[in-house]
């Protein structure tokens, strides 16, 4: 973070700060929705399923968009999904801030910008690794975590103000942060050319990074999506999509029944980001080094544990005891099995991979948020049982079958670069990275 402050100060950014930047000050503005948008829709009239399906109707488009944008990323380039996606969200916020309509109508813009959410990701991870050496992606992703960190830790606090004022207000902020970031993007070089000459073909012909399936390169190489190096940790993305996105829905509810107003909610959720943002570069490091199959599992318990604590609970500061817990438990999760995805694909299928990864966690994002989220006007525990119940069955399948380490083992120290050409440690062994890796942000 000091190494991204000072780029951005000197304006000298590299193209992963160029990345981090961005996301760091568009994640602000969408993080300023989260406290507001069941309050929004009950404005409208709307009923708990209502909220449900409002939160979830973006999540669905994001799904069924991650896949087909990855493709794109992988045939077009990663740059014109980055820049388009940016545009229309910020298009369809200035809409929605301008409240016309009933609230169907507003729905289908909240899908909209679901939509454009969607493509944007697969082309910002597959980027990113790109600009990685394989080994050290899990810090790479934690990086990318704690900016965003830093934009939740801003944006509920700014929504909740807002929204004293006027619920739509919270779209046209989240408007102007996204086109405040994408004057960033546009200065971003293209990275998937550079991806792909980086690419090392293994002495079979078969795709490198992926399992080759019945002896046959070419059909190994058409079945990449099913490795189970892939599909394990896309199950356990499904499970973190789940859980989070059923608090988008249930969380400000949940607060408000216990007495407390949208400032509060957006602070509860600010004050959720600070030990993730604290502890995201050790964490980063931990996933790179620490066996996966034991790390993945016992956070992903300690989520469920959380989870299930808090319908028992009244006061804020218990609330806020547990949840900084929850947040320690977290922190590794998306980023080490980010890592795992892209260390298991090659970079001409990096896009696509990423896209299914988004896929599963943006799908189990819709049904947290549409399913569980739907539950809390049944009775409250029910959200919170079943995204436990989620986050416990992914513990199971990745104790199983989660790979323990990157491809070439625990990566060992960096070397540091040395003037006229720069290294690193891969495998064991020392490499000369490609022109475009760049690791001025790694620690």
């Amino acid at each position: 973070m000091l190494e991204l402050a000072r780029g951005a100060l000197t304006l000298r950014l590299d193209p992963v700060q160029r990345l981090l930047l961005a996301q760091l000050v568009m994640f602000a503005g969408v993080a300023a929705l989260f406290p507001v948008v069941p309050l929004y829709v009950r404005a409208h009239g709307g009923s708990s399923a209502d909220i449900a399906l409002f939160v979830a109707g973006p999540l669905v488009a994001s799904t069924l968009i991650q896949a087909p944008a990855g493709r794109v990323v992988d045939r077009r380039g990663g740059k014109p999904v980055l820049v388009g996606s940016r545009v229309g969200f910020a298009v369809f916020s200035f809409a929605l801030f301008a409240n016309w309509g009933p609230l169907w109508w507003l729905a289908l813009l909240r899908v909209a910008q679901g939509a454009c959410s969607g493509a944007y990701l697969p082309a910002l991870r597959a980027a990113l690794a790109d600009l990685t050496p394989e080994g050290r992606r899990s810090a790479r992703y934690a990086q990318l975590q704690a900016c965003e960190m830093v934009g939740l830790l801003v944006g509920p606090a700014i929504g909740g103000a807002i929204a004293l004022w006027r619920y739509s207000g919270i779209f046209a902020v989240c408007g102007v942060t996204v086109l405040i970031g994408l004057g960033t993007l546009l200065r971003m070089p293209e990275t998937r050319g550079a991806g792909l000459r980086g690419v090392r073909p293994r002495p079979d012909g078969a795709t490198p990074g992926l399992p080759v399936a019945g002896g046959s390169p070419r059909r190994a190489t058409a079945r990449w999506w099913r490795a189970r190096e892939l599909l394990v940790p896309a199950a356990a993305l499904t499970a973190v999509g789940a859980m989070f996105n059923m608090y988008d829905v249930v969380w400000p509810q949940y607060l408000r029944v216990r007495g407390y107003d949208s400032l509060v909610i957006g602070l509860s959720i600010s004050l959720y980001a600070v030990p993730i943002l604290l502890l995201a570069g050790r964490a980063g490091r931990l996933g790179d080094r620490a066996n996966r199959r034991v790390l993945i599992p016992a956070a992903l318990v300690g989520v469920a544990a959380c989870a299930v604590t808090y319908p028992e609970l009244r006061w804020i500061l218990p609330i806020l005891g547990v949840g900084t817990l929850e947040a320690i438990a977290v922190v590794v999760l998306e980023p080490t099995l980010y890592a795992s995805v892209s260390e298991r694909a090659t970079a001409e299928l990096r896009g696509r991979a990423m896209g299914v990864a988004g896929f599963f966690e943006a799908g189990g994002g819709a049904l947290g948020a549409g399913v569980l989220g739907a539950l809390y006007g049944i009775a409250e525990p029910l959200p919170f049982i079943g995204g436990a119940a989620a986050c416990l069955a992914a513990a199971a399948v990745c104790a199983l079958w989660l790979p323990a380490h990157p491809p070439g083992g625990i990566p060992p120290g960096p070397v540091r670069p040395r003037h006229g050409g720069a290294l690193w440690e891969e495998g064991g062994r020392r490499t000369e990275p490609p022109a475009t890796t760049l690791e001025t942000l790694l620690p």
